[in-house]
């Protein structure tokens, strides 16, 4: 299944697991399109969450 990341727009595969055929409860609701983010943006907003963790170096 083709799946588009959330922020870059990127397209790529995305293997998802079916839900619980045992909850019939979801059926009322309407389908969702899956929020995801593709591994590139994921690398990236892990890296700027680290750097803004860090103690600034005084100069």
């Amino acid at each position: 299944m083709k799946i588009r990341c959330m922020l870059c727009g990127k397209l790529f595969d995305e293997e998802i697991a079916s839900p619980d055929p045992l909850n019939e409860d979801d059926d009322d609701m309407p389908k969702k399109k899956p929020m995801v983010v593709c591994l590139r943006c994921q690398a990236k907003l892990k890296y700027e969450a680290d750097e803004s963790q860090k103690i600034p170096k005084p100069m």
